[in-house]
């Protein structure tokens, strides 16, 4: 059978496929190279870039897909110049943070290996948005060839990395070789002239649409993350190696699903609001992402121990209970992945932080459970009683927000 990469749907699930597939290989080269120890290391380093990440992102990405006219010249360089500056910003706040995190983490990485990861958003802030651009008109292929082509060459460089460095270090190496082919593949594949515009009339639009998912980033680092940095500093390193795969893994489906909606689901709705059908293709999409939800509950709840097991060795292996909780937590990621993205194409940005702020409460109870030496399960327990209690939050700010079809974009 040939496939046909007209409507661009097979890179739209592909590239994060392939994205994520590449995170899952490098921690399974790390586990077999360096050990559980020196792998809950690498997810430290992995999880601070991560959290400035989130804790700075304006959604540049999302806007020039959203906004009237994202698709013009003068926009798309005056959010080039707020990329950049978000990128010197981010690199300021790591080398800020870098100190403080090498001495709450007494035993992990060095305050040089965290400075080293300010180099990333740095690098990430010169991308050309020309490939981001592309998918308002659903055309994926400048995208596949950034993103794909960065994944690849961090797993070229994963090898030679860890060989030279022998520990931890490795993951700040290879995180900055992907980005930095990212951004220069950005370059190679834009159609059109890279041009940066410092205007304050954008900044301020940017500034309007992303401060709430500044927000509801950092509810979602909570989300997706603390749990993690609690097991960090709770237990010992290989516990971390071990709720951290397997939360790697149950959050895989939901990134996928989420990165996909970006450039499918967001364009989709756009669309349909200008012309007047938004009612008419949501129950289509919502309905995608409920069967998703649960082959994700019955997949990963089955063959998540099994896999882990073969892949990453004995002891890593995770309990039942462990995975089913971890399941419940991906799949209500899975079934919020629409309604936040039905939120930025109304420009409700504020609704996804609204949603998130029920996962917030029970970061606390997981921190609780792990003060008291309660099991892994009770933390993951934790986390998918926040997720499930998120979404219905979600479900209950869009029927506040209807009609749906009177909704106004920014």
């Amino acid at each position: 059978m040939r496939i046909s990469f007209g409507d661009g749907r097979v890179l739209v699930w592909g590239v994060p496929v392939l994205a994520e597939a590449g995170a899952l290989a490098r921690s399974v080269v790390f586990a077999w190279a360096i050990g559980a120890d020196e792998l809950g290391r690498a997810m430290i380093l992995a999880l601070a870039l991560r959290m400035v990440e989130m804790a700075t992102d304006v959604g540049v990405e999302r806007f020039i897909l959203q906004a009237p006219d994202g698709d013009t010249k003068g926009m798309q360089a005056g959010l080039q110049g707020v990329a950049i500056m978000r990128g010197g910003v981010a690199a300021l706040v790591i080398l800020a943070l870098s100190p403080c995190l090498a001495w709450v983490f007494d035993d992990g990485p060095t305050t040089a290996s965290f400075a080293a990861l300010a180099l990333c958003p740095l690098l990430n802030g010169f991308a050309h948005l020309d490939y981001r651009r592309a998918q308002r008109h659903f055309r994926y292929g400048q995208m596949a060839l950034a993103e794909a082509g960065a994944t690849l060459a961090m797993l070229v460089g994963l090898v030679p990395a860890i060989a030279v460095l022998g520990n931890h270090r490795a993951m700040a190496a290879v995180l900055i070789i992907q980005v930095g082919t990212r951004m220069v593949l950005s370059h190679l594949v834009a159609k059109r002239q890279y041009e940066v515009q410092f205007c304050t009339k954008t900044l301020l639009r940017s500034w309007h649409f992303g401060a709430p998912l500044i927000l509801n980033a950092g509810l979602l680092f909570l989300a997706f993350y603390a749990d993690r940095l609690i097991v960090a500093e709770a237990y010992d390193w290989a516990t971390l190696a071990l709720y951290g795969v397997a939360m790697q893994l149950a959050i895989l489906p939901a990134q996928i699903v989420g990165r996909a909606a970006v450039s499918l689901v967001l364009p989709t709705l756009r669309m349909a609001l200008e012309e007047g059908r938004l009612s008419a293709v949501w129950p289509r999409i919502l309905v995608t992402h409920m069967v998703l939800a649960a082959a994700m509950v019955v997949g990963f709840t089955l063959l998540a121990p099994t896999m882990i097991d073969l892949v990453y060795g004995s002891e890593l292996r995770p309990s039942l209970w462990l995975t089913f909780a971890l399941a419940i937590a991906a799949a209500s990621i899975i079934l919020r992945t629409p309604y936040s993205q039905l939120s930025i194409t109304t420009g409700r940005t504020g609704d996804p932080a609204r949603a998130n702020m029920v996962r917030v409460i029970t970061v606390g109870l997981a921190g609780s459970f792990a003060l008291a030496g309660l099991p892994l399960e009770a933390i993951a327990i934790a986390a998918a009683a926040g997720e499930v209690g998120a979404t219905l939050r979600a479900v209950h700010l869009v029927g506040l927000a209807r009609p749906l079809e009177k909704r106004v974009m920014i």
